[in-house]
């Protein structure tokens, strides 16, 4: 069996090992069970859990990462990640769980390309595309669920390390105990600063490039006809358009739109009014298919600093064995959400045999 396949099988034990480890905190350092500390419960963080003694450490309030989903009044929006398909037995073993609990739904429909106003193409997707369910967040709270996963907890830079391990503390000066392996599963920057003077200032945690993205959303209170789910946009400072209330599990009484810029847009406006660049986009998506923003009750706009992965050779995972640091993310694979989770099962098969 590929070891990422029998590590994903893991993670679907992963609940009752973790509590025999808690529940036997005196025999875990005998029988060298490894005690990890992961930074971060994106997708890329709960993947890499496996029947080590794992804590997960979110600052955020909900577990995620970019399959984020955002509520407001009576709508709500998938506003990072807007589908992911399985092609590798590895991910597909993490996801059956998930998909068979209804957690996890194919997304069905037409995908329409837009060029300069004028819709070129309507088909279905090659791929099976699937989402989380009411929620994509719902599909990395299924993975999560049993897990120790401690939100709203923010680590502090580390300190060194003994042969005892490493203390790790949180920002507000919480002592959350002793770990063996820090694994960080942030952007390269937030890394970085995680890792302060632990880590040598080099190699793929330098070299790696993120481009930003902007995502807007619209929430109308009557549902838009249209006959394409989502679209591929060119000519234009939007590269996607997502109908979120086409997913699986929404409310279809609404409309809801997800508008994604392109990156060279974003990157070149970086530091103006965001406010106004939610206008340029909506003014955007009228050019590009007719439908009048004006017409929406609930408008927002969010940034994604690190959104998508700029082509770079060598970019793999982080690992330094002797100081018992790694990390992995969107900046170490494609950017595809099963190329983060296959870099997770990579790392953490790669800290198994240390």
């Amino acid at each position: 069996m590929d070891r990422r396949v029998a590590a994903a099988l893991v993670l679907a034990r992963s609940a009752q090992c973790q509590h025999w480890a808690r529940s036997r905190p005196y025999l875990v350092e005998h029988i060298g069970m490894k005690r990890i500390a992961v930074i971060g419960a994106g997708i890329g963080g709960i993947a890499l859990a496996s029947n080590h003694d794992v804590v997960v450490f979110e600052k955020g309030r909900g577990v995620g990462g970019r399959m984020a989903s955002r509520y407001a009044h009576a709508f709500s929006f998938d506003h990072g990640a807007q589908y992911f398909t399985v092609r590798d037995p590895a991910f597909a073993a993490l996801l059956a769980p998930a998909l068979a609990a209804g957690a996890v739904a194919p997304w069905t429909g037409s995908i329409a390309r837009i060029a300069d106003g004028i819709m070129t193409d309507l088909a279905e997707p090659r791929d099976r595309h699937l989402v989380g369910v009411p929620n994509m967040n719902s599909a990395v709270k299924a993975l999560a669920d049993g897990l120790d996963v401690r939100l709203g907890v923010e680590i502090a830079p580390l300190r060194g390390h003994t042969r005892q391990g490493r203390h790790l503390t949180s920002t507000d000066g919480v002592d959350h105990g002793l770990f063996d392996w820090v694994v960080s599963t942030t952007t390269a920057h937030q890394t970085m600063a995680l890792f302060a003077n632990n880590a040598p200032n080099e190699g793929a945690l330098c070299a790696t490039k993120m481009a930003p993205c902007y995502a807007l959303m619209l929430g109308f209170a009557e549902p838009i006809e249209l006959p394409w789910i989502a679209a591929r946009v060119s000519g234009s400072p939007i590269d996607w358009i997502g109908i979120n209330s086409t997913k699986p599990g929404r409310d279809t009484s609404c409309t809801t739109l997800v508008i994604h810029s392109t990156s060279h847009w974003a990157q070149a406006r970086l530091g103006q009014d965001i406010e106004l660049l939610g206008v340029e986009l909506a003014q955007a998506l009228h050019q590009a298919t007719g439908i009048d923003p004006d017409l929406a009750v609930f408008r927002a706009i969010h940034r994604w600093a690190s959104a998508r992965r700029l082509p770079q050779p060598n970019s793999r995972p982080y690992i330094d064995p002797l100081r018992q640091l790694a990390a992995t993310g969107d900046w170490t694979s494609g950017s595809r959400v099963e190329d983060t989770v296959l870099s997770a099962l990579d790392l953490a098969d790669s800290i198994e045999r240390e």
